[in-house]
């Protein structure tokens, strides 16, 4: 049995075929290029693939549970100490494009505010990804970076260093609005003299997603409860260009920035 307040779903519209889109939620190539750092396995009925995120230090093996081309797809996973979850992905057709409805279903005895614990936000994220992936990216290999510290603030606190002009200027330098929705163009200026301009893939109630022209890639601004009354604050992101692009220096330049936006939320968490 699930609980209400353990079921998730979002939806998100796609300008391609969901040919393409069944593939990047099925192919282990492509689930690799947009979701996961790494995957293993057959994608067949019954067999298990293997999801993994290197930097988290994790993995979690999906039963490909069902299986409809190019319509739905279904993965269960047994989570140690709480019970079966059930992620399942639907793809209609409305020419030109595609959507795609995603539901995350957790099980009766581990309930949870999905945006407190930060499951909402994140496949909102995530589904920003794969719309940004498959529309512009699709087949491309990328290389990731990735930066994270601990901190103890609160999720309003830190929305208001990256939706305001105020806010975006205590850690980076704005050359444009502050973003306000998805689809909004933002610049800023780091102290290097480097820009990371694109537009807003995403925005939610903590986190916020955007194109990075000039590496050919995106960039997450993440954060998420560790437990303790802690989170975790994130900034990591991707090339898709990794021939043109050095990513060690991308993220030596990420972890930069990640040490002035730590100081500008503490200053911030400490005045609110």
């Amino acid at each position: 049995m699930f609980h209400e307040l353990n079921v998730v779903t979002k939806e998100i519209t796609i300008n391609s075929t969901p040919s393409k889109i069944f593939q990047a939620w099925s192919d282990p190539d492509h689930i690799a290029r947009w979701f996961t750092d790494a995957v293993s396995g057959w994608p067949g009925v019954g067999s298990t693939l293997t999801f993994t995120w290197k930097n988290f230090g994790f993995s979690v093996e999906y039963k490909l549970a069902e299986m409809r081309p190019d319509t739905k797809l279904v993965y269960k996973t047994r989570l140690p100490g709480v019970g079966t979850q059930v992620l399942t992905v639907v793809l209609a057709r409305r020419a030109p494009k595609t959507i795609v409805t995603l539901s995350e279903s957790g099980p009766e005895n581990h309930k949870s505010d999905p945006k407190e614990s930060g499951v909402d936000s994140g496949w909102e994220m995530s589904l920003s990804l794969l719309k940004y992936y498959v529309e512009k990216q699709f087949g491309r290999n990328r290389e990731t970076f990735f930066a994270m510290l601990p901190a103890h603030f609160e999720f309003p606190v830190l929305r208001n260093l990256f939706t305001t002009a105020e806010g975006l200027n205590s850690w980076v330098n704005l050359e444009s609005d502050p973003p306000q929705k998805v689809g909004d163009s933002i610049k800023l200026h780091l102290d290097d003299g480097s820009f990371i301009s694109g537009t807003v893939l995403a925005l939610t109630h903590h986190e916020m997603s955007l194109s990075w022209d000039e590496i050919d890639g995106y960039l997450e601004l993440k954060s998420f409860p560790t437990g303790g009354g802690n989170k975790g604050l994130c900034l990591r992101g991707g090339t898709f260009n990794p021939g043109s692009h050095n990513i060690d220096e991308i993220e030596a330049k990420i972890k930069d920035l990640l040490v002035k936006l730590f100081a500008a939320l503490t200053t911030a968490q400490q005045e609110a």
